[in-house]
């Protein structure tokens, strides 16, 4: 046996007299050099010879507190170490330590949610499907694997909210990296802003953010995971890092998704009589999707120092994908198409600078930087026409929707360039820029155009200044202004004219808002916001997607809204081992040329704007947790989102005035527990059941004054039932998951009759080791 081999190994956790975890706590062995710290949730571990040792646990803080423990060659204890506060320290001093990265956030003075998705790495879900357990958020898909999906956030929907990544627009990335197909495993958590966004992103966003956190302080680790499931899915990613003692670091993330998608769904059977020709038999068949493969694979890299003199962090980066997207149907599921698809690739060169005390003390800078060479297509060029049994009829024309060969160069590129100042402890000014600038430029091979020449480009500048007061630890206050400007460039012809013409429009305007918020008590948080919010057009919504099913509107113009978050948070200590965490908000939106995405009767959609939404809104969300043994939680979102157009330009009254905004759920939760069973059959073994329910209530699909149950108008009211059950072997070095989505297998949608995956199974295998 080697000496490696008999080793001991001493673990547990740190925690305070009040029971809560103190992250990142040293403990140290005494006359020696040999330490280890604990991680967020006070957990630790160490091996060592066989011997009589002392360990001392020390936090800023608290008093130091040592333990004598013997250990045996092989055995493996548990020492917990519990804390007292040192009542020579302040009040103040106290707070500035034993926080985790999660619980700052939410005491910050915005309205923010942190999901910890480490919890969820073992799982195989994908992003969008992760943040659906936050309050307030709904993520609505097309389909299975790799389908669209459009983000709800507080009544806002689409590019409404923003996506960023450690900080970075999303906005570049384009289809082939998107939150529906990166896996939960690459975020070390998920911060959600729930209205007001702090001014170090310098969004535009017009009702909040996700910004997807990896950056970890992991430096040297493997993590890699593959997953097969109902389908024929397959998921696998890499995770790995390096940093040497000298501040080298080299990071490398590789994953890809691949399902066949061919679940069953009730579809109308149209009779192919020929040529163009088509009868609806009136006939509905539960049937197999059978041209709806998804596939996709990125590569994304980072090297780079660390930790050096002249910076914090100086990373070059590069992201690589590729996506290939059959395409099964359009908006609605009346007909099915049996050759169309989608390719794109991103290839994304990145670069990042971090430094604190640039020059001076207490002086922050950071520069983020990237540009992609993105490329896509959309094909649509066979000679047949389909059902959804899969049968074709031959046809002279080519195109089973319209005939198009359509390839695109599309150019994105952003720099955030931000600086903060702070004095004294209690103020800080930040001043932040974002430019972005987006172009495409592509030919139709089926129908060549005099525009094809021409790119079409937006470019999109925020700038804003910020000033943060915090006089002590229960208040702070923080208020900024922003200034919006807006250029689109495209040549086309004007609507019933054959004469092309470049058109220029140019649009600024300025935004405001404030963020406070107040503990009442040590455990009772009161917060509010107030912004008057602008949100510029994207590339996507003035020009398209570039296939036939996704059209621009160059003339969309900028939204503008005034937005309310009240909100409170308590934290209550119920008894030992017994923790309840409540979190209620209230919303109210009052929105100018709200941007709505619109379908046809084609199934083709575009963005409109909508002239004045407002929304009242609450949602709440409950956690509720014993020790290491057992976690549940509960959530619930209401939004009353109506139409507030009276009378129209021509002076007739709008016969939707004052009705829901259609298409848009304004009920919905869900709720979901977890049992943990420690050491069940050997040591540092731990075995987890982990249920979740979903619940939709029934929505209108159309102006409620327009449709109802009898015409399909109205999307049912809809429970979905997982279950999840992971076991993990040699604290967290091996695991195993069993998943079950849908238990029931009832039929669900998030958009009018297009039908997600029924019953699914799933299982999935994942190695990680920490500090190789």
């Amino acid at each position: 046996m080697t000496a490696k081999a008999q080793q001991a190994e001493i673990y547990g956790i740190i925690t305070s007299e009040e029971n809560q975890p103190i992250p990142e706590t040293y403990l140290y062995i005494n006359g020696t050099t040999i330490y280890t710290r604990a991680d967020e949730n006070g957990k630790y571990s160490i091996s060592l010879d066989a011997g009589d040792y002392k360990f001392a646990a020390s936090a800023m803080g608290y008093i130091k507190t040592i333990k004598e423990v013997s250990l045996e060659p092989a055995e493996r204890k548990r020492i917990d170490f519990v804390l007292p506060i040192d009542p020579d320290m302040t009040l103040s001093d106290v707070s500035l330590i034993g926080k985790s990265a999660l619980k700052e956030i939410q005491e910050s003075s915005y309205n923010v949610v942190a999901l910890n998705a480490e919890g969820l790495h073992n799982t195989t879900l994908d992003i969008s499907q992760a943040l659906e357990r936050v309050s307030g958020i709904r993520v609505r898909r097309s389909g299975g694997l790799g389908s669209d999906a459009n983000l709800m956030l507080n009544g806002f929907t689409g590019r409404h909210v923003k996506m960023f990544i450690d900080g970075v627009p999303m906005e570049g990335f384009n289809s082939a990296f998107s939150m529906n197909n990166i896996p939960i495993n690459l975020a070390k958590r998920i911060e959600v802003y729930k209205g007001v966004v702090p001014i170090n992103f310098g969004s535009d966003a017009l009702g909040g953010a996700i910004n997807i956190v990896t950056e970890d302080g992991k430096q040297n680790f493997l993590d890699a995971s593959y997953s097969y499931g109902s389908f024929n899915t397959h998921k696998s990613f890499l995770n790995t890092a390096y940093t040497s003692d000298s501040g080298f670091t080299a990071r490398l993330t590789a994953f890809q998704n691949y399902s066949d998608n061919d679940y069953k769904v009730d579809a109308g059977i149209v009779e192919l009589e020929g040529e163009g020709s088509y009868q609806f038999s009136g006939e509905r068949q539960n049937v197999r999707r059978f041209h709806d493969m998804y596939r996709n694979y990125t590569l994304m890299g980072k090297v780079g120092v660390v930790n050096k003199s002249y910076a914090d962090q100086l990373l070059l980066g590069f992201t690589y994908g590729d996506e290939y997207n059959e395409v099964q149907h359009p908006a609605y599921m009346n007909v099915a198409f049996g050759q169309i698809y989608e390719t794109a690739e991103t290839l994304m060169p990145s670069l990042t600078y971090r430094k604190k005390d640039l020059f001076t003390k207490n002086l922050n800078v950071s520069l983020q930087a990237n540009y992609n060479f993105g490329e896509s297509s959309y094909i649509d060029a066979a000679n047949r026409d389909y059902n959804w049994l899969g049968e074709y009829v031959e046809k002279d024309a080519l195109g089973e929707y319209q005939y198009s060969r359509r390839y695109f160069k599309n150019r994105n590129g952003s720099v955030n360039a931000n600086a903060t100042y702070k004095f004294n402890d209690k103020h800080a000014f930040t001043v932040n820029n974002v430019f972005s600038a987006f172009s495409r430029k592509g030919t139709d091979l089926a129908e060549p155009s005099p525009a094809d020449d021409y790119p079409s480009e937006n470019f999109k500048n925020v700038l804003g200044v910020g000033y943060k007061f915090q006089p002590n630890d229960a208040w702070s206050t923080s208020v900024f202004g922003k200034y919006y400007s807006n250029t689109v460039n495209q040549y086309a012809a004007p609507e019933g004219n054959d004469e092309y013409e470049n058109y220029s429009r140019f649009t600024d305007t300025y935004g405001y808002g404030i963020a406070s918020s107040y503990f009442i008590t040590e455990s009772l948080q009161f917060k509010a916001s107030y912004e008057n919010a602008v949100r510029l057009p994207t590339g996507r919504e003035l020009f398209g997607s570039g296939s036939s099913f996704e059209l621009g509107n160059p003339n969309l113009r900028p939204e503008s809204s005034d937005n309310i978050n009240i909100g409170a948070n308590y934290n209550w200590i119920l008894a030992k081992d017994h923790t309840l965490n409540l979190d209620a908000s209230f919303i109210y939106r009052d929105t100018e040329d709200f941007i709505r995405r619109q379908v046809n009767s084609e199934g083709a959609a575009a963005s409109i704007n909508e002239a004045s939404v407002e929304n009242r809104g609450i949602d709440f969300e409950a956690l509720y947790t014993y020790g290491n043994l057992f976690s549940a939680n509960a959530s619930f979102t209401y939004q009353n989102q109506r139409n507030k157009l009276e009378y129209r330009n021509n002076g007739s009254r709008n016969l939707s005035y004052d009705q829901r905004i259609p298409n848009q759920p304004y009920l919905f939760g869900n709720a979901g527990f977890s049992f943990f069973f420690d050491d069940m059959w050997k040591s540092q073994d731990r075995f987890s059941v982990n249920y979740n329910m979903l619940y939709i209530h029934e929505f209108s699909y159309d102006y409620s004054g327009y449709g109802n149950s009898a015409t399909n108008i109205n999307i049912p009211t809809q429970f979905a039932h997982d279950i999840y059950l992971n076991y993990s072997l040699k604290g967290g070095k091996y695991n195993i998951s069993l998943e079950c989505r849908n238990i029931l297998d009832e039929n669900l949608y998030d958009n009018y009759s297009l039908q997600k995956p029924g019953r699914s199974f799933a299982v999935k295998l994942r190695y990680f080791i920490d500090k190789f």
